[in-house]
């Protein structure tokens, strides 16, 4: 099992493209809409961000990640005004998560911006460790070329405007995700710890790897730190400093987010779910659940079920 993936799934990734923007000089744009985050890429020109303090110079190829829906400008040089990006679609008519062009008629920058979300609740996971403003310079070598060529396809895609243009941009955005996301732990690699990080761990990866694939095992720090061929001891404080939590804490995380995912997905019985993440007794998976969620198995999946219907 890639866990990584197998995160990405269970958190229900909702990657939309925002739209791609041909922008020439002078032009400035400013985005303030709410969303989780923001992915944003370079395909052409250049141009400079201005986000939380920070001022970031973008070339061709590089992209650049904004978490926490934080607001943010664009703009070709720093003297130029900028204008709220969803008044620029209105005022010319083009369709958000189409093409907009906007500008003096000057040197042009082509940006392509795709908004992303989850619907889980292991995102803190997947984003520890991680900067708000996550900066990775094409170069055309080496890690980066996987997605400098992704970036040119999408543009080209939403550039043609051929049938299904929108749902083939949406998937390649969600592929652009996951490895922009890669890319910047192979290039950080003394970067501050994380679950990222410790996926790629050649020990706590094998361990991570085996808790997500088999939830329902009887699991302990012996076994776990067995399994990294590492002391008790010493899986136990690696695993907290890389991590972020104890071992048995993360798996019992895991295990409820699973059992989550499983009252959500099917009609199950809660005993059967109980056993898939390794409770033994509908008491014991009970109590667990209740300090996780707040609110007792039976709660939640009535909880879910008025939700849907």
């Amino acid at each position: 099992m890639d866990v990584l993936a197998d995160s990405l799934r269970s958190l229900r990734l909702k990657t939309e493209v925002y739209g791609r923007l041909e922008l020439s000089a002078p032009w400035g744009i400013k985005l303030d809409l709410g969303h989780p985050g923001f992915f944003h890429a370079i395909s052409r020109g250049s141009c400079w961000l201005e986000v939380e303090g920070q001022r970031l110079a973008l070339a061709a190829g590089g992209w650049v990640f904004i978490l926490g829906g934080a607001p943010h400008a664009f703009r070709d040089t720093l003297r130029t005004r900028t204008r709220p990006l969803p008044e620029l679609y209105a005022e010319t008519g083009a369709r958000c998560g189409g093409v907009l062009r906007h500008g003096g008629g000057g040197p042009q920058t082509t940006l392509l911006s795709f908004s992303f979300g989850f619907t889980g609740t292991w995102l803190n996971r997947l984003l520890a460790g991680l900067p708000r403003v996550l900066h990775i310079k094409g170069d055309g070598a080496g890690a980066t070329r996987g997605v400098e060529a992704l970036i040119q396809f999408v543009a080209a895609e939403m550039e043609a405007g051929r049938p299904g243009h929108d749902l083939v941009a949406t998937r390649l955005a969600d592929v652009l995700f996951i490895h922009a996301l890669r890319t910047h732990v192979e290039a950080f690699p003394e970067a501050k710890g994380g679950w990222l990080r410790a996926l790629e761990d050649p020990q706590l990866g094998r361990v991570l790897q085996q808790l997500h694939d088999r939830p329902q095992h009887p699991w302990t720090v012996e076994t776990m730190a067995k399994l990294a061929s590492m002391s008790r001891s010493t899986f136990a404080a690696r695993f907290q400093k890389v991590v972020g939590e104890s071992p048995l804490t993360y798996l019992t995380h895991w295990r409820m987010h699973t059992a989550m995912q499983r009252m959500a997905e099917g009609d199950a019985s809660l005993t059967a779910i109980a056993e898939s993440v390794g409770y033994d007794t509908d008491s014991a998976f009970g109590k667990a659940f209740k300090r996780h969620a707040g609110k007792t198995p039976g709660e939640y999946r009535r909880q879910l079920r008025q939700r849907a219907g």
